[in-house]
C-alpha cells in the first residue's frame, strides 16, 4: 500500500514532465499572409497590421505600385479587415 501512494503520483510526474518536451512549440513560426494575383496565382506575404475594422485590408507595392486586398488564408473567402483607409506600402 506505501509503494502505491508513493510510486503513482511519481510516474504521474515523470509522464508529465516527459509530455512537457513533446509539446511542440509555435513560438518561432511567423504569421504570413497572402495576396490573390489572379487565376490560381497566390504571393504570400509578411503578416499585416490590419486590424477588424469596417474596410477591406490592402497592400502596395511600393509608392505608386499595384494595390492588392490582403487575405488570411489562400481562399477568396478570408479578406482581411482594417480601420485603415489606406495601403500599406510594402517592398517586394
Amino acid at each position: 500500500m506505501m509503494k502505491t501512494k508513493f510510486l503513482l503520483p511519481m510516474i504521474a510526474m515523470i509522464f508529465a514532465i516527459g509530455m512537457s518536451f513533446a509539446t511542440e512549440k509555435n513560438d518561432f513560426i511567423q504569421a504570413k499572409d497572402y495576396i490573390h494575383l489572379g487565376g490560381n496565382n497566390w504571393q504570400q506575404i509578411d503578416e499585416q497590421p490590419c486590424n477588424s475594422g469596417p474596410r477591406i485590408c490592402q497592400v502596395q507595392f511600393g509608392e505608386g505600385g499595384p494595390i492588392y486586398d490582403v487575405y488570411d488564408e489562400m481562399n477568396l473567402n478570408s479578406k482581411r479587415n482594417t480601420t485603415s483607409p489606406r495601403p500599406f506600402v510594402i517592398n517586394p
